[in-house]
């Protein structure tokens, strides 16, 4: 299999990080392993990021990966040998780092005094090379139908420690890939944010939140420290009502608002007020005024991870979306985990 070309100008090639079958494994990734530091990241809410970095640096052998591809994508290799399937998806991982580090966003406003349209094009070009890139390392490893194809789209994201958002999704006949949000890293200092932001905590935090199994927060499947990017479910936008949940001013009555609040959500009013949170009041109209929707929804996600000794320190609606599950049901999901703290009581 020859290297693919990707672009001409300097800095624009990557070398392909697999060989030309399934044993042609390159030197630097014959001791790759993916346990140590997975495992401990799993088992234990590390809580700081100099804790997080030592641990990496115990586990050489993990390179800077921890985490595992989506259950389907691994289905799909077709060996039945542990130690083979084990070699390939640590190249599907070099494979991604090429392609992450390729991409280069170029983040300069249009409207800036500062704004090249030349690195824009640039960065265009490189979006393309990258998804061409992984296509045919797919390809080579047997994730991916031979007519098919993979591609990074850029998504509308915002944020300190965020330098791009993606959507890696499947294009072409019958696709059956799970699309992945794909979440870049701005370089940042060792300040007492990194703990709950960046790279290296939200990785750690993301295989932890796993682990709680809770149908409110987003999948995480794995992150890289070297390429700083993290890969989690990708949650579609819902098609029949707004993405922004919006509440009537008032309702017949409980019942009324409990039915609105669950089609708009997919949460059940019910579980609310489980959870100790006033859904709202009864007017001097006799009618029911809804409580605040952030106060409902966030609310209530804070208490999912509540439960586990934790806390969202910057939990808003740009980090919980509104979204569809397969079937087109409403559901809500914290999508952002950069700001999870261990949660400690004032007696501590």
């Amino acid at each position: 299999m020859n290297v693919i070309d990707l672009g001409t100008t300097k800095n624009t090639t990557m070398k392909q990080p697999f060989g030309t079958d399934y044993k042609s494994v390159p030197c630097f990734a014959k001791k790759i392993s993916f346990k140590g530091a997975s495992d401990i990241f799993r088992k234990s809410f590390i809580e700081t990021q100099d804790e997080i970095i030592k641990i990496f640096e115990n586990d050489k052998l993990s390179d800077g990966i921890a985490g595992k591809l989506p259950q389907t994508w691994l289905n799909k290799i077709q060996t039945t040998s542990k130690e083979e399937k084990d070699e390939i998806v640590k190249r599907i991982f070099l494979s991604f780092r090429a392609a992450i580090k390729h991409l280069k966003p170029y983040n300069i406003d249009a409207k800036s005094i500062k704004f090249s349209q030349k690195q824009a094009d640039l960065e265009n070009r490189r979006l393309k090379e990258a998804s061409k890139f992984l296509t045919k390392a797919l390809h080579h490893f047997g994730i991916l139908e031979d007519n098919n194809s993979v591609y990074f789209k850029r998504r509308k994201v915002r944020g300190k420690y965020i330098n791009r958002g993606y959507l890696l999704a499947e294009r072409g006949k019958n696709p059956t890939l799970e699309k992945l949000f794909i979440k870049t890293f701005k370089k940042t200092d060792n300040t007492i944010e990194a703990n709950a932001n960046g790279k290296y905590s939200e990785l750690a935090h993301g295989l932890y939140l796993n682990e709680l199994k809770c149908e409110y927060i987003s999948k995480f499947y794995w992150g890289d420290v070297k390429a700083g990017y993290l890969a989690t479910e990708y949650e579609t936008p819902p098609k029949h009502i707004s993405p922004i949940v919006q509440f009537k001013k008032e309702y017949k009555d409980l019942l009324d608002f409990a039915v609105d609040f669950f089609k708009q959500t997919g949460i059940s009013l019910m579980d609310i007020m489980k959870k100790g949170i006033n859904p709202g009041k009864i007017n001097n109209r006799n009618r029911f005024e809804p409580a605040n929707k952030e106060d409902l929804i966030i609310g209530f996600l804070q208490t999912t991870l509540n439960k586990a000794g934790l806390c969202h320190c910057d939990l808003h609606k740009d980090n919980a979306v509104i979204g569809t599950d397969k079937n087109g049901k409403a559901i809500v999901k914290i999508v952002d985990i950069g700001g999870v703290v261990k949660r400690y009581s004032i007696n501590d």
